[in-house]
């Protein structure tokens, strides 16, 4: 009696782990070490699950004739978490940090007939990272995979862990392809400056320390109906932006063009002297002056990646009102250059700014 009861109990420890199989088919994501990455920038920082019923699930399985579900160990979202960690482990903060949204991990299989079943196997991920805590989508990656296969040999298993590694594998490959040439990927802002002075045209003068305005330049010879002064210059500035991707850098390049119009600008004919000219020489130089005011608030405003075309926009017309109270106040202080000793004040001043401008460019 004994030996039965013995025996009763052995058959159920190895009868056990078959009934179990057939309740429920485990795929666990096997560790190849082969199959990690020999070169990578990015680590996976985070895994959610978002499909129509996350968890451990994948699908329905066919096994011994009868349709079983097919789970992963644990849930979808730490099974690849830990998986993918291991085939692209964290190794520098500067790496990106990724995060895998998973849409899609199903297989589902139908049985056709004896010892013939028919499967597929889908995967749709996406992958994205955090820039100042926003998010910015990068790309992602959507395969099926359709098979049959005898019913007493599973191959289900085998398709979902290629497909994963695929899944980060093209990651891989669209990050080495992309590094550098989309500001998606760009970790910091750069922003560069440049002086446009070579655009053609004969209406315009550039601003040019070594080229200071001359009477020809003012090509209306009259005053303005009503104007009481001897001469104007008229004077303005404006930029063109570009950006470009370079390295883990997004470069901001903006252009500035500092200029006086000649069919705008005039001056009486008797009024054409040395120091006239040399008043309407400072409201260029003022100009001038305004523009590296205008690049200091541009290296002090908070300029972002997502957002920084609005900010440059917002700090020209500041800089823009600005250009306009300095050269009112020129003008109030010297009397529009009839107040000798001011106008003495006011050269000083500017060819002081002037050459220390130009002296540490």
């Amino acid at each position: 009696m004994t030996r039965s009861i013995a025996l009763l109990v052995l058959l159920t420890m190895f009868l056990n782990p078959l009934f179990a199989q057939q309740d429920k088919s485990v795929v666990t994501l096997s560790r190849d070490p082969a199959g990690l990455f020999k070169s990578y920038k990015f680590f996976i920082q985070n895994v959610e699950d978002q499909r129509t019923q996350p968890g451990a699930s994948l699908g329905k399985v066919i096994a011994l004739g009868k349709e079983i579900p097919a789970v992963l160990p644990g849930k979808a979202e730490n099974e690849l978490f830990s998986y993918w960690s291991y085939l692209a482990p964290k190794k520098e903060q500067s790496y990106l940090p990724l995060y895998i949204t998973i849409k899609e991990l199903s297989v589902n299989e139908k049985r056709l007939g004896p010892n013939r079943v028919t499967g597929e196997v889908r995967l749709n991920v996406r992958f994205r990272w955090y820039r100042d805590m926003h998010p910015v989508e990068l790309t992602g990656y959507q395969t099926a995979a359709n098979y049959t296969r005898p019913e007493t040999a599973f191959t289900h298993d085998k398709l979902i862990k290629q497909l994963i590694d695929q899944a980060l594998g093209h990651f891989q490959k669209w990050m080495a392809t992309n590094a550098g040439k989309t500001p998606a990927l760009a970790r910091n802002l750069v922003l560069t400056f440049k002086e446009i002075n070579n655009t053609a045209s004969e209406d315009t003068v550039f601003y040019s320390p070594k080229r200071p305005l001359i009477w020809d330049d003012f090509k209306v010879r009259s005053a303005k109906p009503g104007s009481r002064y001897a001469a104007a210059v008229f004077t303005s500035f404006g930029y063109e932006g570009r950006s470009y991707p370079k390295d883990d850098d997004l470069v901001v390049e903006i252009g500035l063009k500092i200029f006086m119009v000649k069919s705008m600008s005039w001056g009486r004919p008797e009024s054409r002297n040395a120091g006239t000219l040399r008043h309407e020489q400072i409201h260029f130089d003022i100009t001038r002056l305004v523009v590296e005011k205008f690049k200091e608030r541009l290296r002090k405003a908070e300029l972002t990646i997502e957002d920084y075309d609005s900010e440059i926009q917002y700090q020209f017309l500041e800089a823009f009102r600005e250009m306009n109270r300095d050269q009112e106040q020129y003008d109030g202080e010297t009397g529009h250059g009839l107040n000798d000793g001011m106008q003495a004040v006011w050269d000083k001043k500017i060819a002081q700014q002037i050459e220390a401008l130009y002296s540490v460019q």
